[in-house]
């Protein structure tokens, strides 16, 4: 295929946005940015998330351990990117954690599966991925 059917921009902007509302953290924003269903796929369980206030109870916490640890914003690098529907792509992402003075101060990855909506994107599953 020589051609993608998603513009590698627009897809970078909308995990921009995400990381954005992660370092703030703005819990309608991040609910936004979710399908629903979304189901958070980790080793040991599965977590079905049905609906945006489902997201912003399952996001809250995580959110409030990030900022005791001082971190105050989230920056994206697209990894990989792999087509798997006309809609549909599974995106690895690193994600670089900085403090208040902008240094990295944590590091994690994950993969999502994404789906095209008409004018954005929705995470529809969530994959941490250990280093």
């Amino acid at each position: 295929m020589t051609s993608t059917p998603y513009d590698r921009d627009d897809l970078l902007a909308f995990l921009v946005g995400y990381g954005v509302a992660l370092g703030a953290g703005d819990l309608d924003t991040l609910a936004d940015s979710l399908a629903y269903p979304s189901v958070i796929v980790e080793a040991d369980r599965s977590v079905v998330v049905p609906d945006a206030e489902g997201a912003r109870t399952s996001l809250g916490g995580m959110l409030a351990s990030r900022r005791e640890q001082g971190l105050v914003a989230a920056v994206p690098e697209i990894k990989a990117v792999e087509q798997v529907g006309d809609a549909l792509l599974w995106v690895d992402v690193r994600w670089s954690f900085k403090d208040e003075n902008a240094s990295e101060a944590a590091a994690d990855r994950a993969r999502y599966l994404v789906r095209r909506g008409r004018d954005t994107f929705e995470l529809c599953v969530v994959v941490p991925v250990e280093e």
